[in-house]
């Protein structure tokens, strides 16, 4: 287990900003969080802590040899072994954005595409806690994967590569593409889903929801704060009330509330 989390699991997440200081404290105003700015060494990348617990960090959105990536945030998934999971990645299909990276004492990551496109984060903790209070209020909860095709089939490289499992929501049965709930090989809670893109809807990517404890009033929020809401809240199944919102670079994040 790579410090303290299963393999395959939801263990850090990044949002790449053009302007660093404007969305550190944008989430500040959204979610309490503080931010931790690690200097010119590491390009400024910030850490967004709560109550001394990392959540999640921010980089910019721009690379070193000047092309610029979208606003958007990223899930990094925990293993063993940084180098073999990402030739597994690479043997199935993907593609390396961001070639290994080590931290010393920290962690060591990698960025990759899947067969299908969508950008998604390794990482083999060696030091750094992760997003160490995953499910509490305002951190995250669940992540979730929007397909062009079946679910099922984006899910079989994740399998490969992370050992995931997955199978068909109890709810869908009058579909082709049936939602996917996930689990790590270990077992225990499922930590996201799978879903068919809707007509018109951007796909395949991955996208981050937060916990919260009024979706409403978040996303209000969200909205004086400069930000826009993609999707006004609604109740869901759980029960949970869901919205979506976008930083104002343009991120995408859900919020999630529950009872």
């Amino acid at each position: 287990m790579p410090h303290g989390f299963a393999v395959g699991a939801p263990c850090w997440f990044d949002v790449t900003a053009p302007d660093i200081d404007a969305t550190a404290e944008f989430y500040r105003a959204l979610f309490g969080w503080s931010a931790h700015d690690t200097g010119p060494e590491f390009g400024h990348y910030t850490a967004l802590v709560q109550d001394d617990a990392p959540v999640a960090g921010i980089t910019r959105a721009t690379t070193p040899d000047g092309a610029t990536r979208p606003a958007a945030w990223l899930p990094y998934f925990a293993v063993a072994e940084l180098g073999p999971a990402v030739e597994t990645a690479t043997a199935d299909g993907a593609t390396v954005f961001v070639a290994p990276v080590e931290v010393p004492g920290q962690l060591e990551f990698a960025i990759l595409a899947d067969p299908a496109g969508a950008g998604y984060g390794l990482a083999h903790l060696t030091g750094h806690p992760g997003t160490e209070r995953w499910g509490a209020p305002n951190n995250p909860v669940w992540v979730q994967y929007t397909a062009t095709g079946a679910p099922a089939e984006a899910m079989a490289h994740y399998a490969k590569v992370l050992g995931w499992h997955y199978r068909n929501a109890a709810w869908e049965t009058a579909t082709d593409k049936p939602y996917q709930a996930l689990t790590t090989a270990a077992g225990g809670r499922e930590f996201g889903g799978a879903a068919a893109a809707r007509p018109g809807e951007p796909a395949p990517f991955w996208g981050v929801t937060m916990h919260v404890v009024d979706c409403d009033t978040t996303a209000a929020r969200a909205l004086a704060w400069g930000g826009k809401i993609i999707q006004e809240p609604q109740d869901n199944p759980g029960p949970s009330r869901v919205a979506v919102i976008s930083d104002p670079a343009g991120a995408a994040l859900a919020l999630m509330a529950f009872g």
